[in-house]
């Protein structure tokens, strides 16, 4: 956990790049699993570099990280999208990182991917909650592939 907070911090500090929020969320860990742990996360949103996904869906790209009760910890990467109007939206998003599991599951290697669907209501201009879920898994690159499904609460807040 004191990597994961030392490497948040140095990117958070060291990254040029305007973003236009960061949620932090918090829930279960591999909450269908023997394995179940508490989860705390941060992502930074890096909206001023928006891109066309073959002139159908806008994506921004992400950063983010999180950790468990049991020190399974994830630093990932990737694109984000926003589905629906401002008050009342779907995002969703895909990403890779690293991930280390601690005292927590073990996922079969490293290198993990994240897919995630989280859903958000406006409760002011600037401040969303949300709920969400993502899943974890090395997409069959080791013999070892259990995933982790987790769940958790957001709030995301502009800057």
């Amino acid at each position: 956990m004191k990597y994961f907070l030392n490497a948040l911090i140095f990117l958070l500090i060291h990254i040029n790049l305007h973003a236009n929020s960061i949620s932090i969320f918090g829930g279960s860990y591999d909450y269908d699993d023997d394995d179940t742990s508490t989860l705390y996360g941060l992502n930074y949103h890096i909206s001023d570099t928006q891109m066309s996904l073959f002139n159908i869906l806008d994506v921004n790209p992400f950063i983010g990280g999180f950790f468990t009760a049991e020190s399974a910890s994830m630093f990932y990467g990737g694109f984000e999208t926003n589905l629906g109007p401002d008050s009342f939206y779907l995002n969703l998003s895909s990403s890779a990182g690293i991930y280390s599991n601690g005292d927590g599951k073990d996922l079969g290697n490293s290198l993990q991917f994240k897919s995630e669907a989280n859903l958000y209501y406006s409760i002011s201009k600037t401040t969303r909650l949300g709920l969400g879920s993502h899943h974890i898994s090395n997409a069959g690159l080791s013999s070892v592939n259990p995933g982790a499904n987790n769940f958790y609460l957001i709030l995301n807040r502009d800057f």
